[in-house]
């Protein structure tokens, strides 16, 4: 499982996004996404991979991305995810990898 933090390039914090608009947000569009029953706010799936979305803190959404066939490409759906927040709520979005399986693994 890979983890990200998508926050605003400013430090502040994001509007609000409607539930019903969030698979419109969060589901990158050069992806084929289906909504999927998952941890957090949103989750969904694209190929192998199910990603869950939440707004925990103030001005960042933790992402988790797990059964990518490749850290690239689950770098590449989270990329597209802040893009496409930015987009939906005028902000400038960033996002950081924490950690992966590899990383996190003894």
């Amino acid at each position: 499982m890979t983890e990200y933090m998508i926050s605003t390039a400013s430090g502040g914090d994001w509007p609000v996004v409607p539930r019903d608009d969030l698979p419109a947000v969060l589901q990158p569009r050069s992806f084929k996404c289906h909504a999927t029953q998952g941890d957090g706010d949103h989750s969904f799936r694209t190929a192998n991979a199910t990603v869950s979305a939440s707004w925990e803190l103030a001005g960042t959404w933790y992402v988790y991305v797990d059964g990518a066939p490749a850290l690239a490409t689950a770098d590449a759906i989270v990329a597209e995810m802040a893009q496409q927040l930015g987009e939906a709520t005028g902000r400038t979005a960033t996002y950081y990898r924490i950690t992966d399986q590899a990383e996190a693994s003894p």
